[in-house]
């Protein structure tokens, strides 16, 4: 016998998690499936290397389903000005110029996973299925059917894939995904600093790749340099203070004066992929299951998020008629698709260019401060930049349908 819900979410992560919450706050009763649920830390516990950028759209969606109130304030870092650097060309943002609290917030990922499940446990119509690993996906179109490998089984009449890169569901669903190595490696770390980051956060385009600085709790820069694969390498063996003296050398311009301390260093390897659509039939993808991009511009968790803020657009009263919970979705799921797989294809295309500007060298590099220093001198291009970047326009029609149930 298989336990029977109005939608199944596999995939725990922030974006998985927020998806169900958002559906049961819809009236949909949801399972959600993963392996784990996520560690919990102590409050002075070590930051986690992996930081992500919450866009102010994002944490508010995530307050809308009460999970940005679990994210613990020692472990979060608001950035109130953003300045991007690329050959002698710059341009400087700053929160309150747009109307904003903030531009955005620097979370541990682990963080932000750990906050959503304290709200998944605190929700009604969610059933957590954790230990989980999917055995086999069977979808027709009356259900997705789900075994496990425990023996359990669940079904849906809807899934949301939010499984990650490799994502399983992506596969049961017939969806192609196409895929770019950047040869590449992003190389993380913790910094302190001979100033202390008063929140701003920092990039420069190098010849070897984008380099940003982003504000962390107690001062401190978390560090992402992104680097062809050779570099990576070569940069990830030098001692501690051979590697400050390389990152002094391309970051020049920082306003943080000399790099003092580091964390561990890690390196990640970069990959940009893109799932042929966002939906089939009963299936929605989410995330990184729909697609992966560049972190130079800390994107890939707002995308995911918006995906959510999309699906709550589609699936809620704002549409005619609304959608009841267990009906079939297929019509609503097709729209989203439509929806999202444009905003994709447009935000991660120019993340790549942005990206690629350091093949051309010096040249590029100097072009792209030349558009830096215009958009500086214009208030609107500023302005249509952050308003696009913020991601408030999608999450706020997600909060409204939300607040109207």
């Amino acid at each position: 016998m298989s336990e029977a819900f109005d939608a199944v979410v596999v995939g725990g992560s922030t974006v998985g998690a927020a998806a169900a919450l958002a559906l049961a706050r819809l009236g949909h009763e949801v399972a959600i499936i993963d392996r784990s649920e996520p560690a919990d830390t102590a409050d002075d516990a070590p930051l986690d290397a992996r930081v992500v950028a919450v866009s102010p759209g994002s944490m508010q969606l995530l307050e809308a389903l009460e999970a940005w109130r679990h994210v613990r304030e020692g472990r979060i870092a608001a950035y109130h000005e953003m300045q991007v650097m690329s050959g002698r060309g710059h341009v400087e943002f700053a929160a309150g110029e747009h109307g904003l609290p903030a531009l955005g917030w620097i979370v541990e990922l682990g963080e932000l996973d750990r906050a959503c499940w304290q709200a998944l446990a605190a929700r009604r119509r969610i059933t957590r299925l954790v230990p989980g690993e999917v055995e086999a996906i069977d979808i027709d179109g009356d259900a997705a059917r789900i075994r496990l490998s425990d023996g359990n089984r669940v079904e849906g009449a809807m899934l949301i894939g939010a499984d990650g890169q490799q994502s399983r569901v992506r596969t049961a669903a017939g969806i192609g995904v196409t895929s770019h190595h950047y040869n590449q490696k992003a190389i993380v770390t913790h910094l302190e600093t001979e100033k202390l980051n008063p929140g701003i956060a920092w990039q420069r385009f190098t010849e070897l790749g984008p380099l940003a600085l982003l504000p962390l709790p107690e001062g401190r820069s978390s560090l992402v340099w992104s680097v062809h694969d050779d570099e990576a390498a070569r940069l990830m063996q030098l001692d501690d203070e051979t590697f400050c003296d390389a990152l002094a050398e391309h970051a020049a311009g920082s306003p943080f004066g000399a790099f003092e301390t580091l964390g561990q260093r890690h390196a990640i390897p970069l990959v940009r992929r893109q799932s042929g659509a966002l939906a089939a039939g009963r299936v929605a993808l989410a995330g990184d299951a729909a697609r992966s991009v560049h972190p130079l511009a800390g994107q890939g968790l707002n995308l995911g998020l918006g995906d959510v803020a999309a699906l709550i657009e589609q699936l809620s009263n704002m549409n005619t008629g609304g959608m009841k919970p267990g009906a079939d979705p297929t019509r609503r799921l097709a729209r989203y698709s439509r929806r999202r797989f444009s905003d994709s294809v447009l935000v991660a295309g120019g993340i790549h260019l942005f990206n690629e500007v350091r093949t051309l060298g010096t040249p590029g590099l100097y072009a792209m401060g030349a558009g830096f220093d215009a958009m500086r001198l214009s208030r609107s291009a500023r302005d249509a930049f952050v308003q696009r970047a913020s991601g408030l326009s999608e999450a706020r029609k997600a909060c409204r349908a939300l607040n109207d149930l």
